[in-house]
């Protein structure tokens, strides 16, 4: 089973980590959605399903020790939890204000303790908190790469959509394949959307409204995750030319017109393309500043780490 599908259309659920993620939409490449609530309630109803998932009895690991399934129902209650006092918060303020000043602690660890920052912050810390689902503390920070140009942007977003993906997924990539194929949209039921916002505690008013939203709304394993297979890590200065071609991938597979983005239009105007060139001719320029910029992150890393053992 394999497609060719682009699934630039907003409706498609990648199993694997994309580089619209990484490039997000304020532009600042390591931050997080701008818009903080929305943010949290993203988050929140990702990791109900999540946490009820691993705790339920049809897990993956059947062999998963009792234990660890007790922790990851506790996680679960406890973000369910989170997100109804968040409900609260929002809809009525004074009712969250009444009960709120009768007590010392609020969930989450918040208080006027004045030694409440330094715990939070060694809480946050010793949890590693998405270690496993996002990008490692090594990467370059935010304002690193806000100083830095668009093509260079999108270079580290391609080695960090490939980094996530395999220390993500590694091993489920060829199971995935035969079970989804390669571009292969597959409906996902409103059923199952509803089944993660019952376990969220959401009344039946607020599934009504929301469940609409995910209409015609499927999952796909891209394409460009087909040429990972071949691919030897770390990225150094040999695995410049592998990434770039799977990085063109992952990019025309997302998003087939990226030469019309807000960030490009400088190529459209200082390269005297604004009368009429061919789309293939922007992105060719672009492409090639991009593969510009992956050699520059792999010549510093080099620099910095010293020569590198080769994995095959």
């Amino acid at each position: 089973m394999n497609g060719s599908s682009s699934f630039d259309d907003g409706k498609g659920q990648s199993l694997v980590f994309t580089i619209t993620g990484e490039l997000l939409k304020d532009g600042d490449y390591g931050a997080p959605e701008p818009d903080f609530l929305k943010w949290v309630d993203n988050s929140l109803f990702a990791d109900v399903g999540i946490a009820g998932d691993e705790a339920g009895d049809e897990a993956d690991d059947s062999k998963r020790p009792a234990a660890e399934r007790e922790a990851w129902k506790l996680f679960h209650d406890a973000i369910q939890a989170t997100g109804n006092l968040l409900d609260l918060y929002k809809s009525d303020l004074p009712l969250f204000q009444k009960v709120a000043g009768g007590l010392m602690l609020l969930p989450g660890f918040q208080s006027r303790h004045p030694d409440n920052f330094r715990f939070n912050r060694a809480y946050l810390e010793n949890s590693r908190l998405s270690l496993r689902n996002m990008a490692s503390a090594c990467q370059p920070k935010g304002p690193h790469l806000a100083r830095q140009s668009w093509p260079v942007r999108y270079a580290y977003a391609i080695i960090f959509t490939i980094d996530l993906t395999l220390d993500t997924y590694e091993t489920r990539l060829p199971e995935w394949a035969e079970i989804y194929g390669y571009g292969i949209k597959h409906p996902i039921s409103l059923k199952a959307y509803e089944a993660t916002m019952i376990r969220m505690g959401w009344d039946d008013a607020k599934r009504q409204r929301e469940l609409p939203k995910y209409h015609g709304h499927y999952e796909i394993l891209p394409v460009w995750t087909r040429s990972l297979a071949g691919l030897r890590r770390p990225f150094n200065q040999r695995r410049v030319l592998d990434c770039w071609r799977i990085g063109k991938e992952m990019i025309l597979e997302k998003m087939p017109d990226f030469h019309l983005r807000p960030e490009w239009q400088k190529y459209l105007d200082d390269r005297n393309y604004q009368h009429g060139a061919k789309a293939g001719a922007v992105q060719h320029a672009i492409f090639k500043d991009i593969l510009a910029g992956l050699r520059t992150i792999a010549g510093s890393h080099h620099r910095r780490n010293g020569p590198q053992q080769v994995t095959k």
